[in-house]
């Protein structure tokens, strides 16, 4: 099952919203996620939060088109990204997209960053997405799509990264091992072709497909 959430961060254009929409099973606002979901004229299935940084317009407008309703108390130890996730996770969430992730408030980037792992331990596939960032979490495989001359850095979560395999790129490495003090040997890297390959043997690897 695929899940979009859509959290509050935000979003300057949504076209790069459209190929990440396609197949969603559900989507959730998170709070002041409404906003996006707003401007894209798409109803959402579900709408979550303590609603203390949305519009009220926003909420009304959903809540009178009969949009199903989880309301939280302002005071929790949640944050409503947190909230977003877990519900997804009650639906049976394997694939969850998040948008209004990455904003201006970099602890808040960073712990919606740290909250991939989250998913990873159970199996289900996250990504963090805006207008130039896709951050995915690995643990052992992945194959990327995008185009030749695309940006991918590679970046430790664990304090070690062993076996980095990376093929179908311009700086390629093999059987390689980073560490969050190591030189920073695997940012800005280019891809050579449509899908490139990521293999590592131990730890957690954030990957990044970024633009200028």
């Amino acid at each position: 099952m695929k899940v979009v959430l859509f959290a509050s961060a935000e979003i300057e254009q949504y076209d790069f919203c459209k190929k990440y929409l396609q197949n969603a099973d559900v989507i959730v606002c998170c709070d002041g996620g409404m906003k996006h979901t707003r401007a894209l004229e798409i109803t959402p299935d579900y709408i979550l939060g303590d609603f203390d940084s949305c519009k009220k317009e926003d909420f009304n407008y959903y809540k009178n088109l009969g949009v199903k309703i989880k309301t939280f108390p302002a005071q929790k130890d949640e944050t409503d990204m947190e909230l977003g996730l877990d519900f997804a996770l009650e639906l049976g969430a394997d694939d969850i997209v998040i948008f209004g992730g990455i904003g201006s408030r970099f602890d808040h980037t960073l712990a919606n960053a740290h909250l991939l792992l989250r998913l990873l331990k159970r199996g289900v596939r996250g990504r963090l997405v805006n207008e130039k960032n896709c951050v995915e979490l690995m643990d052992s495989y992945i194959t990327l799509k995008g185009k030749k001359g695309d940006l991918v850095s590679t970046i430790p979560l664990s304090m070690e990264v062993t076996g980095i395999t990376l093929e179908g790129f311009a700086y390629p490495l093999t059987d390689h091992t980073l560490t969050i003090d190591d030189d920073i040997v695997a940012v800005s890297n280019v891809m050579l072709q449509e899908e490139c390959k990521i293999s590592i043997k131990t730890g957690y690897l954030f990957v990044i497909q970024a633009k200028d």
